[in-house]
């Protein structure tokens, strides 16, 4: 039997959501990947941008060869977003990954942000341990009003799965079969999903402040994925948890917050069972501040900071 392939998918914009130089902050990410990921683990790298800022995140990603990034834009991946100009970033990056298994053909997508990055050496074997893929997991007390308008859009109890955990942030491994399913179920006679999910999120319109929309629009990718691979006992079938006795390994630590006393050794040393960090794009720091703290763990290659 042949293992499964694996896909990734970073929604990007040049500037960021907060003004941080993302494109920059990128390359933190890809020289992380070049530096721990074997070669071949990923089939297909593909980076979704604003139309008008492809040929730009085409020519600055080129310096990253070993990797196989493909970029496209975004309006081409998700075309519905050409009529909710208005959409949020927050909002794009999370359709942009609902709409990966549009693109790619992989078995299984890993989903980045630009403020990931990776942490030590890693194979397909550790990201899809016997050919599962890996799951954290985080108490749905986290964020309440993600899986109660998650479960609403659905039409599932909010309780489906574990009514205690739900999956947590990106990074996170999807399932495309879980997500052609998840897909199918959001869309409507008339609207396909990601419209349906846009017109949840349209500032002025008076749909925009009924009730109904309210409890319907604190919708994320991993709610809404996770909900339904619950409801429809799909979760076995792909995926295993992460940071157990049998499969140590998670995908993500959160020791970079606060900035100011992260302990970068600990992050890139072999007691670390997570195989990625973030510094969060919210904390205004520049990506010059960030390779300043963990430059001496990732080569910089050509990287100009």
């Amino acid at each position: 039997m042949l293992a499964p392939k694996l896909d990734a998918i970073l929604p990007l914009k040049i500037d960021g959501s907060y003004g941080v130089e993302d494109l920059r902050r990128t390359d933190i990410l890809m020289a992380s990947l070049s530096a721990f990921f074997k070669p071949g683990t990923l089939t297909t790298f593909l980076v979704v941008c604003p139309a008008d800022e492809v040929a730009i995140v085409r020519e600055h990603l080129s310096s990253w060869p070993n990797l196989p990034v493909e970029v496209m834009a975004e309006e081409k991946l998700v075309p519905e977003l050409l009529r909710f100009p208005g959409l949020r970033g927050w909002r794009k990056q999370q359709l942009v990954k609902l709409a990966s298994s549009r693109e790619l053909n992989a078995e299984f997508c890993l989903t980045f942000d630009a403020d990931v990055f990776s942490t030590r050496p890693t194979t397909l074997d550790d990201l899809l341990p016997g050919g599962k893929a890996l799951m954290q997991y985080e108490s749905r007390a986290l964020h309440p009003r993600w899986w109660a308008s998650s479960a609403r859009l659905l039409s599932v109890s909010q309780g489906v799965g574990d009514p205690q955990r739900g999956m947590s942030i990106t990074p996170a491994i999807l399932s495309k079969n879980i997500l052609d399913s998840l897909t199918e179920q959001l869309s409507r006679p008339r609207y396909s999903w990601a419209e349906v999910l846009c017109r949840l999120h349209q500032p002025g319109h008076p749909s925009n402040w009924t009730p109904g929309r309210f409890l319907r629009s604190k919708w994320t990718e991993y709610s809404l994925y996770y909900l339904h691979a619950a409801a429809i006992d799909a979760l076995d079938d792909y995926h295993v948890e992460g940071g157990t006795e049998e499969i140590p390994q998670l995908l993500l630590g959160h020791e970079g917050h606060p900035f100011e006393s992260w302990q970068p050794a600990f992050t890139f040393g072999p007691d670390n069972p997570a195989l990625f960090c973030l510094v969060g794009s919210k904390s205004g720091l520049t990506p010059t501040e960030v390779w300043d703290v963990i430059g001496d763990f990732i080569p910089r290659g050509d990287v100009s900071v």
